[in-house]
């Protein structure tokens, strides 16, 4: 994505933009920018958090608010999940376009955030289990 938008924007500064409907592909690509890397962050545990009354609990006490915390992170992803799955079913009836020189596809873009969304849910998934096993 930065070498799509550098080379537009070069281009446009020489006085010719040569990268053709540059704002619909930049905005198929900010959703794998944004999405993809969501999994990372919740592996490695550094979503933006208070810590101030986990703190004070045991070890196995964090394992078990630890759990709570993916089982509600399933409910609201599983819910995402299935609001993309409608929208990839709809684009993909439809058949629209973005109307430009490229002709993107919409179901394209809806299918990649499916596909983000389906991955963050696995991982949260993957993340229950193994807390529960080390709960247990």
């Amino acid at each position: 994505m930065a070498a799509l938008v550098t080379t537009n924007v070069l281009s446009r500064w020489i006085g010719r933009a040569i990268v053709p409907d540059d704002i619909q592909l930049v905005q198929e690509l900010m959703v794998l920018v944004i999405l993809f890397p969501i999994g990372l962050v919740t592996a490695l545990r550094e979503h933006i958090s208070v810590d101030l009354f986990t703190n004070w609990t045991r070890a196995r006490g964090r394992r078990g608010l630890a759990v709570i915390e993916h089982l509600v992170g399933i409910v609201f992803v599983g819910l995402l999940t299935w609001a993309a799955w409608r929208g990839v079913a709809e684009t993909w009836a439809s058949q629209d376009y973005y109307s430009g020189v490229l002709d993107i596809p919409m179901w394209l873009g809806h299918s990649t955030f499916f596909a983000g969304v389906c991955l963050f849910l696995v991982r949260l998934l993957w993340m229950l289990l193994r807390d529960l096993r080390s709960l247990a």
